[in-house]
């Protein structure tokens, strides 16, 4: 029996991960107006069935898209920490690596990206909302008060907030402006990461 209930409790985590998925899709193709338990169905090529029972409410479905999106950032700037781990902080270093990351989301993670900021705005000011943002900041926190204990800053917290609001308003720059040419994105990102980080 053990070994069916592993079965069936990864079938449905492969389920409700298909679902969050799907989502993303239509909010980054089509806007949040566009998710309904059908469209997510159709679109997952899943049973309606599915996506009622694993959330009830659209809200359900948008906050775990949210949750799933926001995860995704924090794993892939643990992911440059780790890389980068093993040495002494470098901050033309992290500037690359950073820089990297934002280009891939303007471009191979665009729908990512563009997912994540209009379901901030649907979601904003809700409970489930709040409370994934605050998980969201302490990840991204707990990653870069790691990187910088190796750093010569006095304020690491402070710090840490002012490069994810930074590379955050230049993604949403990025975005909004539409540029096919992401060069400056590169040179944005080191000046900022030289200025505030030495």
């Amino acid at each position: 029996m053990p070994e069916t209930t592993g079965v069936r409790a990864e079938a449905s985590r492969r389920t409700r991960d298909a679902i969050v998925a799907a989502t993303v899709q239509i909010v980054a193709r089509e806007g949040v107006a566009a998710v309904t338990h059908r469209r997510v169905a159709a679109e997952a090529g899943v049973a309606l069935s599915s996506t009622t029972w694993h959330f009830a409410a659209k809200a359900d479905i948008l906050e775990a898209a949210l949750r799933w999106t926001a995860a995704q950032e924090v794993e892939r700037i643990g992911a440059i920490a780790e890389r980068l781990g093993s040495t002494d902080f470098d901050p033309s270093a992290w500037a690359d690596e950073l820089a990297a990351w934002l280009v891939d989301q303007l471009t191979t993670e665009r729908d990512i990206a563009v997912a994540l900021y209009r379901l901030q705005v649907e979601l904003l000011g809700s409970d489930e909302a709040l409370e994934v943002h605050r998980e969201w900041g302490k990840g991204l926190r707990a990653v870069g008060q790691r990187v910088l204990e190796r750093a010569p800053t006095a304020t690491p917290e402070l710090d840490v907030r002012l490069v994810v609001g930074t590379l955050d308003g230049l993604r949403m720059s990025a975005l909004n402006s539409g540029e096919q040419d992401l060069g400056w994105v590169r040179l944005a990102v080191r000046r900022q990461l030289q200025a505030l980080l030495g």
